[in-house]
């Protein structure tokens, strides 16, 4: 790794503080000449993110099992995510790109930071799901412990 980074991944959700740590990341950027990446996970599959289907389904989950529906709604959470910290980050001469990355968010950031040379993730403390947070532990906090590159997170 060089002595500073030239890509700095952002995982945004559209909550308040992912935005802030993308607006915070194109500040870096510009300072550093480096580039900057705005990462979306989402679920894979829909029982990843739904679970299996019980014995009288709620019917508004159901349709999301289709293919296409699943992937229409991937790609507009992915949008909306983007459009947001798009929004937050305003005009800038900065190299931006979005990514969609399929998983389990924490495990799909730390693998996506992997596979760059020279990265660092920013990220927000806390983004928009504050109850799963609370029953499974912060995706911010397995990123800190387990990604192999820096972490810069903003409060």
């Amino acid at each position: 790794m060089s002595d500073l980074p030239q890509t700095l991944l952002v995982p945004v959700d559209g909550s308040k503080n992912s935005n802030t740590a993308a607006a915070y990341a194109v500040r870096i950027a510009e300072k550093l000449g480096a580039n900057v990446r705005l990462l979306h996970a989402f679920a894979e599959t829909p029982t990843e993110l739904f679970g299996v289907p019980t014995e009288y389904p709620n019917q508004e989950i159901v349709k999301y099992f289709s293919p296409e529906a699943f992937e229409a709604l991937r790609q507009e959470s992915a949008t909306v995510a983007f459009r947001a910290a798009r929004e937050a980050i305003g005009e800038t001469s900065v190299a931006l790109d979005e990514q969609l990355i399929p998983g389990e968010s924490s495990q799909a950031i730390i693998e996506h930071a992997a596979g760059i040379k020279d990265v660092m993730i920013v990220m927000g403390r806390r983004g928009l799901s504050q109850f799963k947070e609370l029953m499974m532990g912060s995706t911010t906090q397995r990123v800190l412990h387990h990604a192999k590159c820096p972490v810069l997170v903003l409060r």
